[in-house]
């Protein structure tokens, strides 16, 4: 699958041929096309805007550090650091813990800055609770940070743009 971005969806977001009794932030979509993807955060905003997720980072307390080693089973952070250190991957993934290195940092603070898009990107989502099986495509086109155009793509598996609400436009212009 490799890597891809998220793309959140803010509320007021009107997706063209997307369910009028359904919200498309409750679906988390997905993008390769900003820039090289990262698993980085973007929120596409009512007011059409396209913002980037930004963490700064601190080193935890001795206090989470004893957490995260308790939430794992380990007396210490010391013990846990070792063990994961030590021991085989098999063993760890069993454990629970997964192949990275116990983290020293966690998130000070979360904030959105805006992304200033220039062109534009497909998004791909999905929700078997709004649509069973159905892949929802978008490409959201941008000039100068502010978003021109909404165009519905069709479904990623070969589905006609006709298939889907044949009444609603296949685009949203934004002003």
């Amino acid at each position: 699958m490799g890597l891809y971005d998220v793309v959140l969806v803010a509320d007021g977001v009107r997706l063209p041929k997307f369910p009028a009794d359904a919200s498309p932030s409750d679906i988390e979509w997905q993008t390769k096309d900003i820039g090289r993807p990262a698993m980085q955060a973007y929120k596409l905003t009512a007011d059409g805007r396209l913002l980037r997720r930004e963490r700064e980072f601190r080193e935890k307390t001795p206090e989470e550090k004893q957490t995260a080693a308790a939430d794992h089973g380990f007396d210490s952070w010391e013990e846990y650091v070792s063990y994961c250190e030590d021991a085989a991957p098999d063993d760890r993934i069993q454990r629970g813990i997964g192949l990275g290195a116990p983290d020293p940092q966690t998130v000070d603070e979360e904030f959105w800055l805006d992304h200033n898009m220039h062109g534009s990107f497909e998004f791909h989502g999905r929700s078997d609770d709004i649509e069973d099986g159905l892949h929802w495509s978008y490409e959201a086109r941008f000039t100068r940070g502010e978003l021109d155009a909404i165009v519905f793509l069709g479904e990623r598996g070969g589905g006609s743009l006709d298939d889907y609400r044949p009444e609603a436009p296949v685009r949203v212009e934004f002003s």
